[in-house]
């Protein structure tokens, strides 16, 4: 999952972070980027497992019926929280600073970290979103009720665009993508932590390098990434 933008930034980043209502230290703006960062993580794996499971179950009638329901509709009042989650994530790590845009060429790990980090950042908004589309507007509307007290229905949303197969298909086949990403994303930072283990702040190994300047193509390359997946889905 996306982390702190400034989470590696050193003593330099004990500042005082902008926050409403007065300043947060860097330590505790980092500790609550954490535990979202975690939460929604394992929120995410937990969902993937329980629609996968669900969608297995043989529907029947009676008791394996109403079973095969309640697991749905766990999934899916887990997946509107998730959403509330992943929105104040989402917001949260705008409040974080900066680190200065690198110049010239940069490691092929560092370049496939930003593509990775915002594959995830769009990732775990688009996800979320299509289920209430799906379930509140679309045909499966009334099965497998959301647990809370509120309609279902999601306003302005039109009927016709949540029925089609773009949608569905979207939403049950993006865990694909959202999982390799999460895997590459584990991956790396295992390799960071290697690297730094080994050769702590002196001068790393950097390999196949890339100019600098296509970290400002990362955010398109998220968006496009799940673009593809509504296209090929469709």
């Amino acid at each position: 999952m996306p982390r702190p933008a400034d989470a590696g930034q050193g003593a330099r980043g004990s500042r005082h972070l902008p926050s409403i209502g007065g300043g947060i230290s860097r330590s505790r703006y980092i500790l609550i980027a954490r535990i979202l960062h975690w939460v929604l993580s394992i929120g995410m794996i937990a969902e993937i497992i329980l629609g996968l499971y669900s969608d297995g179950l043989p529907y029947g009638a009676g008791q394996a019926a109403a079973h095969v329901t309640f697991l749905y509709s766990i999934h899916k009042t887990a997946g509107i929280a998730l959403l509330a989650v992943a929105i104040l994530f989402a917001l949260w790590l705008q409040l974080g600073s900066r680190r200065p845009a690198p110049e010239g060429r940069i490691g092929w790990d560092h370049a496939l970290g930003r593509l990775v980090y915002w594959g995830l950042f769009v990732g775990m908004l688009a996800i979320p979103v299509t289920g209430p589309i799906l379930h509140g507007n679309g045909p499966s509307w009334g099965y497998a009720p959301i647990l809370w007290p509120w309609g279902d229905r999601i306003p302005g949303v039109p009927d016709a665009f949540a029925a089609t197969r773009t949608v569905s298909a979207f939403h049950v086949q993006s865990w694909w993508l959202f999982a390799g990403l999460s895997i590459v994303h584990t991956l790396l930072w295992f390799r960071r932590r290697h690297l730094r283990r080994r050769y702590g702040a002196g001068p790393r190994p950097v390999g196949l390098t890339v100019g600098a300047k296509l970290l400002r193509l990362a955010p398109w390359g998220g968006v496009l990434m799940w673009l593809a997946v509504a296209v090929l889905a469709a």
